[in-house]
């Protein structure tokens, strides 16, 4: 009998409590729709107020602000300053868990202020993507630093509060990734171990992604036919260098450049060619990566090519064979010997000079030439991938022989080559580099 007697009154408490509650509901349903009519109907009649936040970190603060700002905006003029204040701090204890609030007015100016109600020791942990060699190492140095100033930002927020301010979280480790990981969008999971709050990180790739890379090597001091030995190595060592973004590898174009040239440097060939590279890449969804490789003592060149606009000359078979001594940096000299086949009458033209770097792919010198046993000062352009060159030789009666021409790609060369000496002086010239 007691224990029914127990259960009616525990019964109607329960719902005279309900009765309580949803009057108020009422109440504040019938109070909201009177400030909305009354901020219609009544025009402002008193200065602004200013409203001030305190005790958020920086990147609570804007959502705090605008949020409160708003609440502030839609309540009537006419409503008191001590009123105000009391509805902005029920408001604010209702959007903002996990602090504390407090609310004061000076004049035509009111404080709300937050105190933290727990201060929680924030664990930062970053998961890196799946990355080998030298983009892992960049990775690494590049979110060196980050977990301590996330952990420096969080420090003492209350693990509540993440939930109104997880997009202006967000907001910040953009602006840290933007800067130092261009390309790659950071992922926020927060987790509990045991009384200390994690905030894990870890980095999706966003297009667009490098889909290979396309190494080209030139020289004018190797034959060609060893170019792809170097080329076929850097293919097969790109590929961790696949899937990164293309914004990501763009910021780190000065690495890959030093990667590709100690890999050059490190093979058999570089030792015993006595070779020095320079390496330039151009991030892209196929990337290009153009590699210069010279030796420093020694040039072979050969080459065939082809005629057309003149009946003096149809093809011709050509071979260099330098020797070069270096005097100071990119200041070299070279004694070579040059032969030229013709292949329209078999005649066979021999080449004898010295010739000196004056500047970066410039040389100066003179040879004689056995086709009219007399000397020439000649000037030479080294060519460079898609791009202009020249080459002229002067006569030591002034006849003139020259050529403008274009390197189309590391196997082939166009000229417009013009000698006085011919009937037809002006032709154009197929080279194919061998």
């Amino acid at each position: 009998m007691t224990t029914l007697t127990a259960k009616r009154e525990s019964s109607t408490l329960a719902s005279a409590s309900s009765s309580r509650l949803k009057k108020l509901i009422t109440k504040l349903k019938v109070a909201a729709i009177v400030i909305a009519a009354t901020f219609v109907v009544l025009p402002a009649q008193a200065a602004p107020l200013q409203l001030n936040i305190e005790g958020l970190p920086f990147w609570q603060q804007k959502p705090a602000e605008q949020s409160l700002s708003a609440v502030e905006a839609g309540i009537a003029r006419d409503v008191n300053i001590t009123d105000r204040t009391l509805i902005l701090r029920t408001v604010a204890m209702k959007l903002f868990p996990g602090y504390r609030i407090s609310a004061s007015s000076q004049g035509r100016e009111i404080t709300v202020s937050f105190a933290r109600s727990k201060n929680e020791n924030w664990n930062v942990k970053f998961i890196a993507p799946t990355l080998t060699g030298e983009p892992a190492q960049w990775f690494a140095r590049d979110t060196e630093g980050f977990a301590a100033k996330l952990e420096s930002m969080l420090d003492g927020v209350p693990l509540e509060s993440v939930s109104w301010s997880d997009r202006p979280l967000q907001e910040e480790i953009d602006k840290l990734t933007n800067k130092r990981l261009p390309g790659w969008k950071a992922s926020l999971i927060i987790s509990s171990a045991g009384e200390e709050p994690v905030l894990s990180v870890s980095f999706v790739p966003q297009m667009p992604l490098i889909l290979a890379v396309n190494p080209v090597v030139v020289s004018n001091s190797l034959p060609t036919l060893l170019h792809g030995e170097f080329r076929d190595g850097l293919m097969g060592q790109f590929a961790p260098f696949v899937g990164i973004p293309v914004a990501w590898a763009a910021l780190h174009t000065k690495e890959i450049n030093a990667w590709a040239v100690n890999y050059i440097d490190d093979q058999g060939l570089s030792s015993r060619a006595a070779t020095k590279a320079e390496a330039e890449f151009t991030a892209a969804q196929i990337s290009k990566m153009n590699v210069r490789v010279e030796s420093k003592y020694y040039t072979i060149a050969a080459w065939a090519a082809v005629y057309a606009g003149t009946s003096d000359k149809s093809a011709e078979l050509g071979l260099h064979i330098g020797r070069k001594v270096p005097v100071l940096p990119n200041f070299d000299i070279e004694a070579y010997a040059e032969g030229i086949l013709g292949l329209q009458d078999w005649n066979l033209e021999g080449r004898f000079g010295i010739r000196w770097r004056s500047i970066r792919d410039l040389w100066l010198g003179a040879e004689y030439d056995t086709a009219d046993d007399k000397w020439w000062g000649r000037l030479t352009m080294d060519p460079q991938l898609h791009k202009p060159y020249l080459w002229l030789r002067v006569r030591e009666d002034g006849k003139v022989n020259g050529a403008f021409g274009w390197k189309a790609t590391e196997y082939l060369s166009f000229e417009a080559e013009y000698d006085a000496r011919d009937e037809d002086r002006w032709r154009l010239k197929m080279l194919g580099n061998l």
